[in-house]
């Protein structure tokens, strides 16, 4: 009687074994340490491009005539690239077909104050989102807004600016202050520089020495391009990017009127960031680290070359 009572328990044990082994073994398990990672990254907040839907559809072929204007793109931007005497990195997008080129477009290079363009479009959201208004008054605070450089704020500094002004500011006079006060909203720079690489490019940064690459900032101007025609302050961004005071760089005899840029300028570290309207309007990111300012006249080059290949020899449809 023992032994029968024995050999049932071991038949309800080997049944019992069978399902555990089979439930964690199915190809229907849950990887709850994704699931976990993925609930997490949805309460963080993102911006992505507008265009995304269209990632997901079949991507056309390029047609004969495009693969010779994209390649003549490339060579003039691989060769150019290679005059200059220093680290360069660049990227171009064709804003009508979403085609980018790059050249070492991975590469990292300190953001100097091209971060001022997403960190506008972060306080910009942060209105909208009813977080904060642009008549609101911020305090400025010399030991944490204060800096040297570029700017008016420094001439004449007021107790008060209004939002709406220091963002206007900070990207017409690329204002050092500006920024730091925008930066305050955030609770300083180094939350600021956090959430802005979070909200727009889906990464972290290193708080005190952010960089980017060409393609974060044809990323970020991509976005600003696509959806300022629904959102009148991504509008004005752009706007106070073509009526900025740096008259250099992508802004040349030739494009003059016809760019929305934002330089950047640090040490050897001399670049700007541009979405150009040609016929055909194209997003032109450029960042250099070379000797002296060297890289003023490498980007007007670049600039110019893209700008006559793109105006002249665009594929007809």
């Amino acid at each position: 009687m023992e032994k029968k009572k024995m050999t049932l328990y071991g038949m309800i044990f080997s049944i019992c074994f069978f399902l555990i082994v089979s439930f964690f073994f199915s190809t229907h398990t849950v990887d709850y340490a994704n699931e976990t990672e993925t609930s997490e990254e949805m309460n963080v907040p993102t911006k992505k491009s507008t265009n995304s839907a269209k990632d997901l559809e079949p991507k056309k072929q390029e047609s004969p005539e495009q693969k010779v204007f994209y390649d003549k793109i490339e060579q003039t931007m691989t060769e150019t690239a290679k005059s200059f005497k220093g680290d360069v990195g660049m990227t171009y997008v064709d804003l009508n077909t979403g085609k980018q080129i790059s050249v070492n477009g991975t590469k990292e290079f300190y953001s100097a104050s091209t971060i001022k363009v997403p960190l506008a479009m972060m306080i910009a959201d942060k209105v909208q989102a009813g977080s904060l208004k642009w008549d609101d008054q911020l305090t400025f605070n010399e030991k944490e807004d204060y800096e040297e450089g570029t700017g008016i704020i420094i001439n004449n500094i007021e107790p008060t600016y209004s939002v709406r002004t220091l963002q206007e500011y900070s990207i017409t006079y690329s204002d050092n202050i500006a920024k730091n006060m925008l930066y305050g909203t955030f609770g300083g720079d180094v939350a600021a520089k956090k959430a802005l690489y979070a909200h727009f490019l889906q990464k972290e940064t290193e708080w005190d020495d952010a960089k980017f690459t060409s393609e974060d900032a044809a990323k970020i101007l991509t976005i600003l391009y696509e959806e300022k025609a629904s959102n009148q302050e991504y509008q004005t961004i752009y706007d106070y990017m073509k009526r900025t005071v740096f008259h250099e760089r992508m802004d040349t005899p030739t494009t003059s009127g016809k760019v929305a840029h934002k330089i950047g300028s640090y040490a050897g570290f001399l670049h700007d960031i541009g979405i150009l309207e040609t016929e055909h309007p194209f997003i032109l990111t450029v960042f250099t680290n070379g000797q002296t300012d060297a890289g003023i006249s490498f980007i007007s080059m670049i600039t110019d070359q893209l700008w006559a290949i793109q105006s002249s020899e665009y594929p007809k449809k």
